[in-house]
């Protein structure tokens, strides 16, 4: 007496030891799917049980009494595939799953990313294993949302894909022959060429995300505006120090929000100061710190 099972999401690989065991008259559990039923020679009662869900009460009686199991090897990312199949239900038979949209996920996203980051902070390896699964679902999500845009639809296979193919092409020591572990710095310079000669930037500034906290957003744009050659002179004196407290000249606005109109009107004086430089025969993102002062004021 033989179980066989199947893996539900490629019930067409079936072991090799099993193979010879199916060309005889085959019995299934009631699950497997009719066009599977179809490859092999029938449905009669047999020594042979073919089944997709481990579960199912005939395999277990099966197993119970002693017979042999043969099954399809976990594979990795297996898994991966369930949470896309249980994530594709969801959307379509759950009431509010399906109302759902990118925007309105979005503080979601938001807040299971700072519940990630108490996790990692905390040490906690259990905690860190369910916030990375709820950032899971939150990619998921979007993803499956995205196959019902009517332009430049997108599933979560097109974003593995995506991701892939940037990793490949931002890691050239992973398939130029070379063996063993590439030097850092070697390895970020070749990460940061790739990534230029990917994206055209008109700006020193292109590519940052301007909703992200307003503290993080002032330094990543101080660093990279500096790291392209803006003298630290040009670096306003309310971004150097940040002041928490209530200004009710402001009309009550948070030290958030005063700092991040700061940081944004900064932003935009780099950038007015690359057009007016690039007007004048600079090259943008190269330009030299004399460049940077005499187009600063430029309008």
């Amino acid at each position: 007496m033989t179980v066989v099972l199947l893996d539900p999401a490629r019930p067409t690989m079936v072991p090799a030891e099993a193979i010879e065991l199916l060309s005889g008259v085959v019995e299934f559990t009631e699950e497997v799917p009719v066009r599977i039923r179809w490859l092999f020679s029938g449905t009669a009662r047999s020594e042979v049980l073919v089944s997709t869900d481990a579960r199912n009460p005939d395999v277990l009686e099966r197993i119970r009494r002693g017979d042999r199991v043969i099954s399809s090897p976990k594979l990795p990312g297996d898994d991966l595939i369930a949470a896309v199949l249980l994530m594709d239900r969801l959307r379509i038979r759950g009431g509010w799953e399906g109302q759902q949209t990118h925007a309105s996920l979005s503080g979601y996203l938001l807040e299971e990313t700072y519940e990630l980051l108490d996790a990692i902070h905390s040490g906690n390896l259990v905690d860190l294993r369910e916030e990375l699964g709820d950032i899971l679902l939150q990619v998921l999500f979007h993803s499956r949302i995205a196959q019902e845009a009517s332009v430049d639809a997108f599933d979560v296979d097109d974003v593995a894909a995506g991701l892939v193919a940037k990793l490949t092409h931002r890691t050239p020591h992973l398939t130029d022959g070379s063996t063993g572990p590439i030097d850092v710095a070697a390895q970020e310079k070749a990460w940061e060429d790739k990534k230029a000669s990917e994206k055209a930037r008109g700006s020193c500034l292109d590519g940052i995300a301007m909703s992200q906290p307003a503290l993080a957003l002032a330094q990543k744009v101080i660093a990279r505006a500096t790291r392209a050659g803006l003298p630290h002179q040009l670096v306003p004196e309310e971004l150097r120090t940040v002041n928490i407290g209530i200004d009710h000249s402001h009309g009550g606005e948070s030290a958030e929000d005063l700092l991040r109109r700061d940081v944004k009107a900064f932003a935009a004086r780099i950038r007015s100061t690359e057009e007016s430089a690039k007007l004048h025969g600079a090259q943008p993102g190269k330009l030299t710190a004399i460049e940077w002062v005499e187009n600063w004021g430029r309008r």
